[in-house]
């Protein structure tokens, strides 16, 4: 199952790259609530907006690192990665570390909450190796 916990990740990572919201939808929890880099929370039909109105167009993304614990129905995927995103017609390179706890619900993992800000090192350096 932890195995299936990393693909979840992976694929809410193509779906990000992607823009692909109608996975973003399927991979999110009804209830979801993330914080971003500033501090400031957003929902997920909040975040799927910025998705749907082009505001946030994610050019690309390269993990880095990531490390997955699961037990039981629960688990938390914590990934390091390479982003360049164009947010609100601003470009912007950065690394960011994403802390997801996932559920697993409706028979598939589902992100409950997710905190993500700025990583050590500079985008393009390697950050470590996927466990």
């Amino acid at each position: 199952m932890m195995e299936d916990l990393l693909e979840a990740e992976r694929c809410l990572q193509a779906a990000q790259s992607a823009g692909d919201v109608e996975a973003l939808d399927q991979l999110r929890h009804t209830d979801v609530v993330a914080m971003g880099p500033d501090g400031s929370t957003f929902t997920k039909e909040a975040d799927l907006e910025t998705h749907r109105s082009g505001a946030l167009r994610i050019v690309s993304l390269v993990e880095r690192s990531v490390d997955v614990q699961q037990d039981g129905p629960t688990g938390v995927t914590r990934t390091v990665a390479d982003i360049e995103a164009v947010q609100d017609g601003v470009p912007a390179a950065v690394r960011f570390r994403y802390t997801r706890l996932w559920v697993w619900a409706d028979g598939r993992w589902q992100v409950l909450a997710a905190a993500f800000g700025p990583a050590d090192g500079e985008a393009g350096e390697p950050a470590g190796e996927a466990r």
